[in-house]
């Protein structure tokens, strides 16, 4: 494409409203401009990527046995759940896996961090009906690999992380979202599910631990509060949640300076649902307002406490009084002992269950997950003795605004944009720094078309405007190869230079091509 020929409007600036890194660098790059509030237009370099992610996802779906189909924006759920029906009335026909590329708007939505969070969004959503568990499992771990496979290709650092399913962490280090990750064994989760090792040190005993006491704590109800207010570490506090754990009340005790998992407690009361108690009836429950329960005489309540409670003594806990807490108090002396589990969630400096290693914590994007299919579809199946079984059904869905973003993010330098060849907008430019000069525009024009019959997408920058203009333009924009024909081609060569690095490699005209091709080559991973 000629770029005299179309329109680029690129800025210096960007809007003052433009809050987050990928919203400037887009913008300013001539990627996009926001419409409102939550929403955007693609102009056609954004709407180049979009395309190129979309045709790298498709590629990706068809290999691992997925077949396209185009949903109706409203009510979308029950018509792909009618239109699946015949198809799974059999275990014969099953796995049924089909993809969309489906546009939703929510209007409900409070738009922030540009593209992170809009009222419209473009997804793609991979959906698998299987017969049993078993086939279940297989399909979420093929879709979750779909998705990592379509991710990295597109340039991006990405993880997937256990949870309920699986979701997908592109590595920032501004990122929202958090995972952590074994340094040993590499396996990744939320903080919420990571299994992490029993201590193996004994636990500690109340020898020489003071009697417990109840002291005066006027409106203190954080563990900050309290914990500055009596001159004690936020380990030395621990903290009492009341939970409703399949209708039974059980108290869970975490050390001040963790969080409670609410996964980890329903993994172990094996217990189908978990919630926090609420305000009402935790005062009913410990006879005193929302901050200030403790283990000490609780009533027809559970007990259990996470492993690092077991190695403290003479801590700090709730009174059950209104405005009080209890020092000096340990387990075994002044409550009964609990029932000890893997209850917090995990974080850096923890160590793995699995295999014992040293976990660390990585920030990120979220772009995507994988999860079963938990609301009701009435489908089900004929299996092999003609029994009628439940279908199951897996959903994975890829935000691609959000992936845009990611990209934006950690494909960047100071400079502006670097895109991965399998997404850029074009694969190369060529920029005519002085199109009035007859050596130069014949030298461009010869690359141009050579590179074009190489099926090579290529964007001739002949616009008459000043070399430092086409320059700033270029390394904004982000394109991978850059072609540069300038003064030297009068004697015969110019420069080829990749967008990453900007080392320059002086060649012949009638080699550049060549030199191109090469590059393409080299970057996508391929042998030339």
């Amino acid at each position: 494409m000629h770029l005299a020929h179309s329109t680029l409007v690129t800025s210096r600036e960007p809007p003052a409203d433009a809050g987050t890194l990928h919203e400037r660098l887009l913008h300013r790059a001539g990627f996009l401009r926001k419409a409102q509030a939550g929403s955007y237009l693609f102009l056609p370099l954004g709407a180049r990527v979009l395309r190129r992610m979309v045709d790298v996802l498709e590629r990706e779906c068809s290999v691992a046995g997925f077949q396209p189909v185009v949903l109706p924006l409203a009510r979308m759920v029950q018509a792909l759940t009618e239109a699946a029906r015949p198809h799974v009335r059999s275990w014969r026909t099953l796995p049924l896996r089909w993809y969309s590329l489906q546009r939703l708007i929510s209007e409900d939505v409070e738009p922030r961090g540009g593209l992170l969070q809009t009222r419209e969004n473009l997804l793609l959503q991979l959906w698998s009906w299987d017969a049993d568990s078993s086939s279940a499992s297989t399909s979420v771990t093929l879709m979750r690999d779909v998705l990592l496979r379509a991710c990295r290709q597109m340039g991006m650092a990405v993880l997937a992380a256990q949870s309920e399913g699986w979701f997908l962490l592109a590595e920032a280090e501004e990122g929202e979202e958090s995972l952590c990750q074994c340094t040993s064994c590499a396996t990744a989760a939320a903080p919420a599910w990571y299994p992490l090792l029993s201590p193996a040190e004994e636990p500690t005993r109340p020898e020489g631990v003071p009697p417990a006491q109840v002291v005066r704590t006027p409106n203190l109800h954080t563990v900050e509060e309290v914990s500055c207010f009596l001159n004690v570490q936020p380990t030395q506090v621990v903290k009492t949640l009341l939970l409703e754990v399949d209708g039974q009340a059980v108290a869970a005790l975490v050390r001040g300076d963790h969080e409670l998992s609410l996964v980890k407690v329903a993994r172990t009361m094996n217990a189908r649902t978990v919630q926090m108690m609420s305000a009402e009836r935790v005062e009913s429950v410990s006879k005193a307002p929302l901050g200030f329960a403790g283990p000490v005489g609780l009533e027809d309540v559970i007990l259990i406490a996470d492993w690092a409670v077991r190695q403290i003594q003479g801590f700090v806990v709730g009174a059950n009084l209104a405005d009080a807490h209890r020092v000096h108090v340990c387990w075994g002396r002044d409550f009964a002992e609990p029932l000890w589990a893997d209850l917090r969630a995990a974080g850096a400096g923890d160590r793995c269950a699995h295999c014992g290693g040293t976990l660390i914590q990585r920030r990120g994007i979220c772009v995507g997950e994988v999860r079963p299919w938990q609301e009701e579809h009435g489908l089900m199946y004929d299996d092999a003795q003609g029994r009628q079984q439940p279908v199951q059904v897996v959903l994975a869905e890829l935000n691609l605004l959000r992936t845009l973003a990611a990209l934006a993010e950690t494909s960047c330098d100071r400079d502006g944009l670097v895109w991965h060849l399998s997404i850029a907008p074009f694969q190369a430019t060529i920029l005519l720094l002085n199109p009035a000069e007859q050596a130069q525009r014949e030298a461009a024009e010869k690359i141009y078309q050579h590179l074009r019959a190489y099926e090579v997408d290529v964007l001739l920058d002949d616009r008459d405007e000043r070399a430092g203009v086409k320059f700033k333009d270029a390394d904004l924009i982000g394109i991978p190869i850059q072609v540069v024909v300038g003064r030297t081609a009068a004697a015969g060569t110019v420069e080829v230079r990749l967008r990453r690095d900007r080392q320059p490699r002086q060649v012949a005209i009638e080699d550049a091509p060549i030199v191109v091709q090469e590059l393409l080559h080299r970057e996508l991973g391929n042998e030339v």
